[in-house]
């Protein structure tokens, strides 16, 4: 692979291969003062077939040569000359040549005016449209459903502005397209025939990072595999939309992955090693005198698989976790998690006890409030919010539990909670932060951090301890 600057024409390595057996047993060395005109320009002169393969981390454009002309161009859903000029005024990126026949001729203007024009629009273009463009987000697809990805692909650009740069039916094929391409984000399917996902993935870990989301279909039974890939470094699971579901949420979903991938730290994310089932389990007891609050987003699904199963609530505390993610997840997540704890976990359900020895998981996505009296706290819907409101749910919490409540921020929780912890601390409660070194999305946590609160900082392996060993 051979890096190209375009606009300043930095000195570039290549092969030269023999050109009797096409085998790269010839000269090695540099071509100095090229750009993409140069590189037409030898291709043409060359008068053989070719494909000419241009990337960046935004786009991956083909220009074919055949009989020392451009005959063919495409790039995304553009064919022939719209599609050459597109190219033509690409930015810093990668090229490779290949011995290859043109699919198609759809360019019959000879190449030196394709180049004049192509030059004429660069120069129109201006450095401001230039930097806009890589600065859209590119994706690559990974699914073997063709009319999937051709939805999702509408999904992508035309309402998240992104940009699709590759699409790949299986894992191997998508390991291929790793190889030239250095997407922002990879949405990548659980079940694919040739290479299954989880195989993909840990390939994709390994050999080029970045940021996966998993976008497959939702079932009960897969939830165990779900929390596999999370393990091994997914970045969070999106479902897709089932018969007559609404694409509004998938595409709220997705949307905020997209906005925020490109502040993901891979570099951080440390796998969780396989639970153990739980050995003798402790049940609910009475009302708990101490609560304890775990609050995830990006990040905090792979997090809570480190804690969870290495924590013991005793006979005093009561456990919340909020988690930022798939609407159908809490109860599948909490059964999950309720096979490798010492303490009772299910899905947090209006009227829920705070009991110790009690552990309740919920979404992000509903309103919940919290009421007290004589006989102990409990957690009720709140009807008229669309989502956890911070704020007003940890003052509650801190007004009913003042000093016995500790609030633990995991990677990624991004909400408006300064008012909510402010009142955590002024009651003497404990606030706990995730190391935002150790985050995949540490940006938020760095803004609370900055906020001067009486916090302590712990990657999320030394969290449990601050908590209470096993």
């Amino acid at each position: 692979m051979t890096v190209l600057d375009l606009d300043s024409q930095e000195l570039i390595q290549t092969n030269v291969s023999d050109t009797n057996t096409g085998t790269e047993t010839g000269f090695s060395g540099f071509m100095v003062d090229i750009n993409l005109s140069d590189l037409v320009q030898l291709a043409c002169l060359e008068n053989r077939d070719r494909k000419l393969l241009v990337q960046t981390r935004g786009a991956r454009g083909e220009i074919f040569f055949s009989s020392g002309e451009v005959v063919h161009a495409q790039i995304m859903d553009k064919k022939g000359e719209e599609a050459f000029y597109e190219i033509m005024c690409l930015h810093q990126g990668t090229f490779r040549f290949f011995p290859e026949s043109p699919p198609e001729h759809t360019i019959e203007v000879p190449w030196n005016f394709l180049l004049i024009e192509s030059l004429r629009r660069k120069d129109e273009m201006g450095s401001a449209s230039d930097t806009d463009v890589e600065q859209v987000p590119g994706v690559l697809v990974v699914d073997d459903s063709r009319f999937f990805i051709s939805r999702l692909r509408d999904v992508l650009t035309e309402n998240l502005s992104a940009k699709v740069i590759a699409e790949a039916r299986n894992g191997k094929e998508a390991l291929e397209f790793l190889d030239d391409t250095r997407p922002d984000i990879i949405t990548l399917d659980i079940n694919m025939p040739v290479m299954a996902g989880d195989i993909a993935l840990k390939h994709i870990m390994i050999r080029s990072p970045a940021p996966v989301l998993l976008v497959s279909n939702f079932n009960e039974k897969h939830t165990a595999k779900i929390m596999e890939y999370l393990r091994l470094g997914a970045v969070d699971f999106v479902s897709k939309p089932g018969a007559g579901d609404s694409w509004d949420l998938f595409e709220k979903r997705l949307g905020n992955a997209i906005k925020t991938a490109t502040e993901f730290q891979i570099r951080n994310i440390r796998r969780a090693r396989n639970p153990k089932m739980a050995g003798e389990k402790a049940l609910p007891g009475m009302p708990a005198d101490r609560l304890i609050v775990i609050m995830g987003g990006f990040g905090g699904l792979l997090e809570i698989q480190k804690i969870l199963p290495e924590l013991q609530l005793g006979e005093s505390t009561s456990l919340i976790v909020f988690q930022q993610m798939c609407q159908y997840f809490s109860a599948s997540l909490a059964n999950y998690m309720d096979s490798y704890c010492s303490f009772s976990v299910k899905a947090l359900e209006t009227g829920a006890p705070l009991l110790s020895n009690q552990a309740w998981i919920s979404g992000l996505d509903k309103g919940w409030k919290v009421e007290a009296d004589e006989t102990g706290a409990g957690i009720y819907r709140d009807m008229s919010l669309d989502s956890l409101e911070p704020d007003l749910f940890l003052h509650g919490l801190a007004s009913i539990f003042e000093k016995d409540l500790t609030v633990v921020l995991l990677s990624g929780i991004d909400l408006a909670m300064v008012q909510g912890l402010e009142s955590v601390a002024s009651k003497a409660g404990a606030i706990i932060l995730q190391d935002p070194d150790t985050c995949l999305y540490p940006e938020p946590l760095k803004m609370i951090k900055a906020l001067g609160l009486d916090v302590q900082i712990a990657p999320s392996e030394e969290i449990v301890p601050l908590l209470g060993k096993k």
